[in-house]
This record gives structure tokens, C-alpha cells and sequence, in this order.
């Protein structure tokens, strides 16, 4: 467990002090002809933006990539990518370039946070439903297209909810989220990033952690965390799509974290909430019941 915490709290990530809300997080989706990345490839990469805890629609990726291994059709009705589509996508090894050059735009921007040094650059970090699945299909892909390996600070959007679950109390939403966004949501002169960014509306409602802890983990899915927390699920499977609704769901997700600690969350909190989630299911479950 501890050795876990050190290699996600070192090397060229955020300070573990870091503020939330002054850092970078990209939300990122794949979808794929199948779910092993030895033989499998790449269809559709999408990716968004978070400054801080705003979702910035206006820096998005949207990548479609031409398979070398056939689209199998027990597959469309999950990506709804058609064999036709797939041939008519752009070659992987330049479209994970555009990825990594789009990503690479992100970290010139000034940190606002503390430890990295005033005007150093923020690490951007990766968000992701079951985010590791999406991490060794890009790097196969990048490996097959004679692209560098690339690294990310990262946190998988699965381990922050599972360990809301387990440390959670139904009573612990009630809590004033709608004024925590309205003083979030607002773009002033202190803020560390410009407009236009987009602030959730979340529910007020002291049913909202009962009714994530209260979703089955084998149920316990992107849309039906979504759901729970009070988002609109327009489809399914899209890249981008999907990589929004992620963006969304952190959003909600980081008020219920900041409300048990009692005060607004910071880097080394997210790392720490993923070292226990990753602990409890490695040890029989636990809170977890896996």
C-alpha cells in the first residue's frame, strides 16, 4: 500500500498539496474492436478538459482510428462504430500524435497551487472510468505505431467513488453543494484559469451518497454512477461522450470527498483515496465486498 501511495505521489506529478481547483485533469474514453490489447486495436479516442473542477467544452479531442485488426460484429452494438467507419478512420500513429500534442498543450500552464514553484508548469493528469483499461490500449497502440512511450499522473474515477462508497455515510450529503458551486462556478480575477469553463449542477439532496452506496458493485458502471449522481446518460459507448460523462461524474464527486475532509481537497487526497480503494479490493474486498 505504502509503496503504491509513493509512486503516485512522485516522480513528475503535482505536489501532494496541490489544490484541486489548480490543476489540470483531462478526462479521456477509448473505444475498442475487444477488451484485450495484445490483439485488439484502437477505434475511437475522446478527451476533455478540467481546470481545476470545471469542464472546459472548448478544449475537447475527438479521434477516429483505422484498425488493423477487423471490427468483430458482436462489437457494434457496444462502440457503434461500423466496420465502414472504422476503415475510413485516420491512421493511429498520427492521431496519437494529435493526442499527445494536444495533451502537450496543457502543460505550459502556470501553477496555481503550491510546491511546484510559482509560473511552473502543472502536470496534466488523466481521468478515467476504469482508467487502466484505456491506458494499456493507448500505450499498445503507441508502441505499435513506433510512437515514445508516454506517461501520465493519473486517477481512475472508479477508485475516488469506491472509496466514497466505503467510507460514506448517507448522512454526509448533507452538505451545501449548491453554494460550493456557486462559489466555484464563478470566473474572477483570483481564478487560475479564464473562462469559458462548465460549473455541474449538482443535487442538493441528502440522498445523494445513499444512493451511491447503495448501488450493487457489480452494477456499479459509468452511467450508473452517473445516474446516481444526477447526470443526463444521452447514449453510450461514444468516446467523447463518455470521456464528458466521467468529467462529470469527478465533478460531483470531489464535493463528497471535500466533505469529509472537512475542507477543500488537494492532490496527495485523490492519491490517498486511490491507494485505499485499490487496497480494499486487492485484500477480499472489505468495505468493498469484491
Amino acid at each position: 500500500m505504502k509503496r503504491l501511495l509513493r509512486r503516485l505521489l512522485s516522480g513528475s506529478g503535482p505536489d501532494p498539496g496541490t489544490p484541486l481547483r489548480g490543476m489540470v485533469f483531462v478526462s479521456v474514453d477509448c473505444e475498442m474492436t475487444g477488451l484485450n490489447p495484445a490483439r485488439d486495436d484502437l477505434l475511437a479516442v475522446g478527451a476533455v478538459a478540467l481546470r481545476g473542477t470545471r469542464m472546459d467544452l472548448s478544449a475537447t479531442f475527438r479521434g477516429l482510428l483505422r484498425p488493423a485488426c477487423p471490427v468483430r460484429p458482436e462489437g457494434v452494438p457496444v462502440h457503434g462504430i461500423l466496420p465502414g467507419e472504422a476503415a475510413h478512420g485516420d491512421e493511429a500513429a498520427a492521431e496519437l500524435a494529435r493526442l499527445d500534442d494536444w495533451l502537450a498543450g496543457f502543460a505550459t500552464m502556470p501553477d496555481a497551487g503550491s510546491g511546484a514553484g510559482k509560473g511552473a508548469g502543472v502536470p496534466v493528469v488523466l481521468l478515467g472510468w476504469c482508467l487502466g483499461l484505456d491506458e494499456a490500449f493507448l500505450a499498445a497502440g503507441r508502441k505499435r505505431a513506433g510512437l515514445p512511450a508516454r506517461t501520465h499522473p493519473r486517477c481512475n474515477v472508479l477508485d475516488l467513488f469506491r472509496h466514497l462508497r466505503a467510507t460514506g455515510r448517507p448522512e454526509a450529503c448533507i452538505m451545501t453543494v449548491q453554494h460550493h458551486f456557486e462559489t466555484a462556478g464563478s470566473v474572477s480575477s483570483s481564478d487560475a484559469f479564464p473562462a469559458p469553463l462548465l460549473a455541474p449542477t449538482v443535487p442538493n439532496s441528502p440522498g445523494t451518497l445513499a444512493a451511491l452506496t447503495g448501488i450493487p458493485l457489480k452494477d456499479a458502471d459509468l452511467y450508473a454512477v452517473a445516474r446516481a449522481l444526477g447526470v443526463d446518460v444521452h447514449g453510450a459507448h461514444d468516446a467523447l461522450g463518455d470521456a464528458c460523462l466521467c468529467a462529470q461524474v469527478f465533478q460531483r464527486l470531489v464535493p463528497l470527498l471535500e466533505r469529509g475532509l472537512g475542507r477543500r481537497a488537494v492532490w496527495g487526497d485523490l492519491a490517498r483515496a486511490a491507494d485505499a480503494a485499490t487496497c480494499g479490493a486487492r485484500h477480499g474486498g472489505g468495505a468493498f465486498g469484491l
